[in-house]
C-alpha cells in the first residue's frame, strides 16, 4: 500500500473517531470486513468496537495499516446495520453493550492489547502476515516478540506454544462474546483429548437419533451437503424421515431449530472435544443467565407422529413467520411462505443482492431437505421487514 493511500486511511479514520461515527473496515487479504467504531489509532494500527449483522456489539479488533483496503463510512449498509444497532438495544437484546479499552498515549496500540491479553488471561484470536489464524492465551511479551499457548477448539490435542514477532502479526480479535466464554473455558480447552465418536449408515444414526431424543443428550450433525455447514443440538423429534432439533450456537446460546430429512444427514458425532466444549459454555449460559436471547423460543414442542416438513410450513404460513430452505441441491432461501397446496409451498424471499426487495419462489416439499426457523436472524428480519 503506498503512503498516499494509507494517509487517506489514516484521515477517514480519525474523522469517523472524532464523529463517533459507524464504519466498515474492509481488509486487503480477506473477505471478512469488520463493522465498528474507531476508539483508537496509533501510527501502526487502530481499535474498532465491532457489531454483528444483528447489530450486536462483538468485542474489538486491532488492525494494522497495511491490513486495510479500504474505510466505507457512508452506505446504505452502514444506514441499515445503525438501525440494526438500535434495535437490538430497544429489545435489550444479550450482547448490546459495546466493548471498553483504556488506552494508554504512550504505548503503542498492539503491545497494549496483547499486554492486557497476558495480564487478565483472555483467549485472543491473532491473524498472521501470511493468513495462518491462531487462537491462544499470552504467555510472555517482550518489546518485540510473544509467546502463545495456542490451543484448537475442534482438537484438544492441538495445543502447542508458539514464539512470534509482532511485526508478523496482522490484526488481533479480542474481547468478544465467544473469546470471552473461551477465557473462562481454559480447563476445558487443555483438558486431555477425547476420542471423538462418530455413527454412519443409515441405521445406526437412526437409533443414535431416538437414544438423544430421551436422554436429551446434545449431538453434532453434519449434512451431507454442505457439510461444512454442522449443527449441534439436542433432538426435539424424530420419525422415520425427519428430525427436529434445538440447535445451540457457537457461544452456547440458543440458536432456534433445525428440520432436517435423515437421508440428508452424513454423519452424528456423539462425542467429541468440540461437544465438551460446547456443552460447558452451554453450561456457564445457563449459570449466567444468558443462554437465551428474550424475544425467541426454546420451549417449542414437535409431535413426531405427523408430517412434520408439511405442519413446519402450514404454522409459517398461518403465522406468518420466515423461514430458511434449504433444497436438495444445497440452495438456500430466508422467506415468509403464504400458499401451501397440493405438495407445493410458495413462498416470498430476501434478495442477497438487495435486501430491499423480495422474489417469489415455489417447491415441492419433496425438494426441501432443511427447514430452520426461530432463530435470532430470522425473528429479527421478520420485525424489519413488518416495520417493527
Amino acid at each position: 500500500m503506498d503512503n498516499y493511500q494509507t494517509e487517506e486511511i489514516v484521515k477517514t479514520l480519525r474523522a469517523a473517531q472524532q464523529k463517533h461515527t459507524l464504519v466498515n473496515v474492509l481488509q486487503n487479504s480477506s473477505s471478512i470486513f469488520y463493522t465498528g467504531r474507531v476508539i483508537a489509532l496509533d501510527d501502526v494500527g487502530v481499535i474498532l468496537t465491532t457489531y454483528t449483522e444483528n447489530g450486536l456489539a462483538n468485542g474489538l479488533v486491532y488492525l494494522t495499516y497495511e491490513d486495510i483496503f479500504d474505510v466505507d463510512f457512508d452506505s446504505d449498509d452502514l444506514v441499515r446495520m445503525e438501525a440494526r444497532i438500535e434495535t437490538a438495544q430497544q429489545l435489550h437484546l444479550l450482547g448490546t453493550k459495546p466493548s471498553h479499552m483504556k488506552v494508554n498515549d504512550r504505548v503503542d496500540l498492539l503491545t497494549q492489547v496483547l499486554g492486557n491479553a497476558y495480564v487478565y488471561g483472555q483467549a485472543l484470536l491473532l491473524i498472521k502476515q501470511d493468513g495462518r489464524m491462531v487462537e491462544g492465551f499470552i504467555e510472555q511479551v517482550d518489546s518485540d516478540r510473544i509467546r502463545v499457548l495456542s490451543f484448537d477448539k475442534f482438537d484438544n490435542s492441538r495445543v502447542e506454544r508458539l514464539e512470534l514477532e509482532k511485526t508478523e502479526i496482522r490484526s488481533v480479535e479480542f474481547g468478544g462474546q465467544e473469546l470471552q466464554l473461551l477465557s473462562q473455558s481454559r480447563e476445558q480447552l487443555q483438558a486431555p483429548h477425547v476420542q471423538s465418536v462418530v455413527e454412519t449408515g443409515a441405521l445406526p444414526i437412526f437409533a443414535s437419533l431416538h437414544r438423544a431424543a430421551e436422554t436429551g443428550h446434545r449431538l453434532l450433525l453434519v449434512p451431507k451437503v454442505n457439510s461444512d455447514l454442522f449443527f449441534i443440538g439436542q433432538v426435539k423429534a424424530v420419525n422415520s424421515e425427519v428430525a427436529v432439533l434445538s440447535v445451540v450456537d457457537m457461544n452456547g446460546q440458543f440458536g432456534g431449530y433445525e428440520l432436517i430429512r435423515l437421508a440428508e444427514i452424513k454423519e452424528l458425532q456423539l462425542k467429541s472435544d468440540y461437544l465438551r466444549l460446547i456443552n460447558h459454555l452451554v453450561s456457564v449460559n445457563l449459570a449466567q443467565g444468558t443462554y437465551r436471547q428474550p424475544i425467541l423460543n426454546d420451549e417449542r414442542s414437535f409431535d413426531r407422529t405427523v408430517d412434520l416438513v408439511y405442519t413446519t410450513v402450514r404454522q409459517a404460513v398461518y403465522f406468518r413467520r420466515f423461514l430458511r430452505f434449504k433444497t436438495q441441491k444445497g440452495k438456500a432461501y430466508l422467506g415468509i411462505p403464504y400458499q401451501l397446496e397440493k405438495g407445493k409451498v410458495t413462498f416470498r424471499y430476501l434478495d442477497r443482492d438487495d435486501p430491499t426487495r423480495t422474489k417469489r419462489k415455489t417447491l415441492d416439499l419433496q425438494q426441501i431437505d432443511e427447514l430452520a426457523f426461530g432463530y435470532l436472524d430470522a425473528e429479527l428480519t421478520q420485525r424489519r421487514v413488518r416495520g417493527h
